[in-house]
C-alpha cells in the first residue's frame, strides 16, 4: 500500500504560480491606478485653491496677471503629488470668448471675467498607456477696481 504525498505535485505549483502572477498584476493595477487617480486629484485641488486666489486678485487689480500666475504656479509646485507641472493661465468674458490679459487690465469696475487655469497630467500606470490630458479650472470674477 503506498501513501498520500503530503504536498503540491509539480502541477499544482506552476498552476499557484501563475495565478498568484494573474493576482499580483490585477492589484498592481489597483494600487499603482489609485495612486494616480490621487495625484491627478491633488493637482486639480491646487489648481482649483490657486486659480481662486489668483480671480480675487485680478479682481481687486487686473493687471497683476504676473503675480496671479505666479500663485497658481505657486499652489501646485507646493502640492506634494504635483509633480511641478507648468500651468497655463486664460482670462475669458462673461460670454465665454477668449481675451487677452490687457483686455482684463482695461476693464471697468463690474466687468465679469472667467480665469481658466490649466496643467498637463500623465497617468504612469504599469501596463496600461494612458494619453496625456489636460485638468482645467474655472473661476469666476468681478473686477472691483474703481477707476
Amino acid at each position: 500500500m503506498s501513501t498520500p504525498k503530503l504536498g503540491l505535485s509539480q502541477d499544482q505549483a506552476g498552476q499557484a504560480a501563475v495565478e498568484a502572477l494573474l493576482v499580483l498584476m490585477i492589484l498592481a493595477l489597483v494600487i499603482f491606478g489609485g495612486i494616480e487617480l490621487s495625484r491627478g486629484v491633488a493637482i486639480r485641488q491646487a489648481l482649483d485653491s490657486g486659480s481662486g486666489a489668483a480671480v480675487r486678485a485680478l479682481s481687486l487689480d487686473p493687471t497683476q496677471w504676473s503675480f496671479a500666475g505666479n500663485v497658481v504656479q505657486q499652489g501646485v509646485n507646493q502640492n506634494v503629488m504635483g509633480a511641478n507641472s507648468t500651468i497655463t493661465l486664460q482670462v475669458y468674458d462673461a460670454s465665454g470668448n477668449l481675451r487677452s490679459s490687457a483686455w482684463l487690465s482695461g476693464s471697468p469696475f463690474g466687468t465679469s471675467f472667467i480665469l481658466e487655469a490649466s496643467a498637463p497630467f500623465q497617468a504612469d500606470i504599469p501596463f496600461l498607456a494612458e494619453p496625456a490630458m489636460t485638468i482645467r479650472v474655472r473661476h469666476w470674477g468681478i473686477v472691483e477696481r474703481y477707476p
